[in-house]
């Protein structure tokens, strides 16, 4: 009788430490992989200010001049998108505790022009013209976000600073899991 219940006391404490085991690093990594996943991360944001200009001169079909200049404000967000299953590659040594990540290239995650902060501070049309219409004004202000994004995918400086912001928010996540070497790189 008094084997029967050692056995099983033996069992039971055996099947616990199992149960309690605490996961290991990789283990943990995915776990915080699971919860980034299919997200983006924003890592730098800035306040933009466009000038948007149009000038419609006189042709030989048109007597006159049309000009206008609108004043834009608004933001722009830069830093990973995290969104493909495969964004997000890691290379583990559970002894040493050391973890490389590589990391989508920072991109610009969204642009955002305020209409509110979209002002007109010039218009001249001759009196032999028509005035702007709504539709032109509207082409005119999608014109100016596009070069606002284009001025912005050149300005390698900031694409930069928003990696750098991403690689020292994994590394703080990757130090609270339990990693002691953390090397975070960006694909290009």
């Amino acid at each position: 009788m008094h084997t029967r219940i050692k056995i099983w006391a033996i069992a039971l404490v055996t099947s616990l430490t199992a149960c309690s085991q605490e996961p290991s690093l990789t283990e943990k990594f995915e776990q915080k992989k699971q919860t980034i996943s299919c997200a983006e991360l924003g890592s730098i944001e800035c306040v933009v200010r466009k000038i948007v200009k149009a000038d419609d001169k006189a042709t030989w079909y048109k007597f006159g001049d049309r000009k206008i200049l609108f004043e834009c404000k608004g933001t722009i967000k830069a830093g990973i998108d995290l969104s493909s299953p495969c964004s997000i590659q890691a290379d583990i040594n559970e002894e040493n505790k050391s973890i490389t990540l590589t990391l989508p290239a920072a991109k610009i995650l969204s642009l955002n022009l305020n209409p509110e902060d979209t002002k007109l501070v010039y218009e001249k049309v001759s009196l032999t013209r028509f005035d702007f219409k709504s539709v032109e004004r509207n082409a005119l202000l999608k014109q100016g976000e596009a070069s606002i994004l284009e001025d912005f995918q050149k300005e390698n400086s900031i694409l930069k600073e928003a990696e750098k912001n991403c690689a020292s928010f994994f590394s703080t996540m990757l130090r609270q899991v339990g990693f002691i070497n953390i090397n975070v790189n960006f694909k290009e």
